[in-house]
């Protein structure tokens, strides 16, 4: 078959691997110059690995994308970085059952309440009854308040905003399920690791269209895609068998208009945030106690989270720099994403102070990431909601991170979700 895939993110990547290796014709469309997605590295002058946009990392857990570099012989790392939390305006490291124990700003008896509830909610393998659940609901009432009001309430308000009581106990399961304490990173990057995945579909005589627009997708007799390559006046037209979109669904119904009315108020009706990043580049560490990720349990805060890389891995490959990751989501109306560096640095500048009065003296340089959706909303019962693999245009198929339930987003789900719209594929 001639396959077309839009989007070049690991489940394109995944996609077009499987469905090379079983001999059909795939070319995928890509409108960054690189593969990888959400997960696309940059690198600067003197630095021997690519780094990323937006910060990531895997779990000693994550068994499809570890199996996929395993298969592709690729070299991953794996360490126990720190992980701290902000409360009151102090720094606690909350990241193992023996941490929580230790953490005195609530008795040890609610303690031993909030670990036990973790602890149900790490080992239980049943997520589907927790769906009809609120998270907010279901913490409050058996962490206990405090423990609720100090650590969880602020954490919730400030990933999702508006939307924090409305979040799915599912949802909040799957991020305590699959969390470890060691993490994983490719060697290299994740560009170098996504590169790898490519060159090995062309091998395989897949092809790539880097720095493409894809137009519209439309259907006849056979799937239409009308793509232009930047740089490229003239708009090209090809048809195949089969199309695959990766592309968040809002992307979709933009370039899909035809779509029939009830099919696009059932995606509209998924919500999600953006993704707001603004890296710096430092002479010396941000962290002095080697915390890799510290999550802002304040609302009002600036940033939901400070991420610095390279108390993760080594900063030798990143010509001695300390990189750190300044981290939101938001409406993707919000101000930040009109922001410029300076701008942004300015308004998370005195929190950030608080945490190291002389940071700004060793800064080299920073840089500022967005994205309009990078983080679904889960309600309540979105099994009932999750959008089916199949569309309306007959051929064409959706394959996007509001599919992974339940589970987050993340590049290990997108893999795994790469894998099933290729056997889809492979059967249909």
């Amino acid at each position: 078959m001639e396959i077309a895939i839009v989007g070049a993110g690991f489940t394109g990547l995944t996609a077009a691997l499987r469905l090379t290796q079983k001999g059909h014709n795939v070319t995928i469309f890509e409108k960054d110059a690189n593969p990888g997605g959400l997960a696309v590295g940059y690198q600067e002058k003197g630095w021997k690995w690519t780094f990323e946009s937006f910060y990531h990392h895997w779990f000693t857990n994550d068994k499809a994308i570890l199996g996929l570099a395993k298969e592709l012989d690729y070299p991953v790392l794996i360490k126990r970085p720190k992980t701290n939390s902000y409360i009151d305006g102090k720094i606690y490291e909350l990241d193992s059952p023996a941490t929580l124990l230790k953490f005195k700003k609530i008795s040890f008896l609610q303690r031993l309440q909030m670990g036990l509830v973790l602890a149900f909610l790490k080992f239980n393998p049943f997520w589907k009854p927790l769906e009809k659940f609120t998270a907010t609901d279901f913490l409050s009432k058996t962490i206990g308040k405090k423990a609720y009001k100090i650590l969880w309430e602020p954490l919730l308000i400030g990933k999702f905003g508006k939307y924090a009581k409305n979040v799915s106990l599912a949802w909040f399961w799957a991020r305590i399920a699959k969390r470890t304490t060691s993490l994983a990173y490719p060697e290299g990057g994740f560009l170098k690791f996504a590169q790898t995945i490519a060159n090995e579909i062309k091998r395989q005589g897949g092809k790539f269209y880097f720095n493409t627009d894809v137009l519209s997708i439309s259907s006849t007799t056979k799937p239409q895609i009308k793509y232009k390559t930047i740089g490229n006046l003239k708009l090209e037209i090809k048809n195949y068998d089969k199309v695959i979109v990766t592309l968040p669904s809002f992307t979709f119904l933009k370039l899909a208009p035809q779509l029939p009315e009830k099919y696009k108020s059932s995606l509209m009706q998924l919500k999600g945030l953006g993704a707001i990043i603004l890296v710096l580049r430092l002479k010396k560490q941000f962290f002095k106690d080697n915390t890799y990720w510290l999550s802002i349990c304040d609302p009002k805060a600036p940033v939901l989270a400070i991420v610095e890389h390279t108390n993760f891995i080594d900063n030798k490959h990143y010509n001695n720099e300390h990189l750190v990751y300044l981290g939101h989501y938001l409406p993707k109306e919000h101000k930040y994403f009109l922001m410029n560096e300076d701008q942004l640095l300015k308004t998370f500048d005195p929190f950030l102070k608080k945490l190291n009065l002389d940071y700004m003296n060793s800064i080299i340089a920073t840089k500022k990431f967005s994205v309009p959706f990078a983080q679904p909303i889960i309600p309540v019962n979105y099994s009932k909601m999750v959008p089916s693999f199949n569309t309306p245009i007959k051929n064409v198929f959706l394959a996007n991170m509001q599919q992974v339930y339940p589970w987050d987003r993340g590049t290990n789900y997108a893999v795994e979700l790469g894998e099933k719209i290729s056997k889809l594929i492979q059967n249909s």
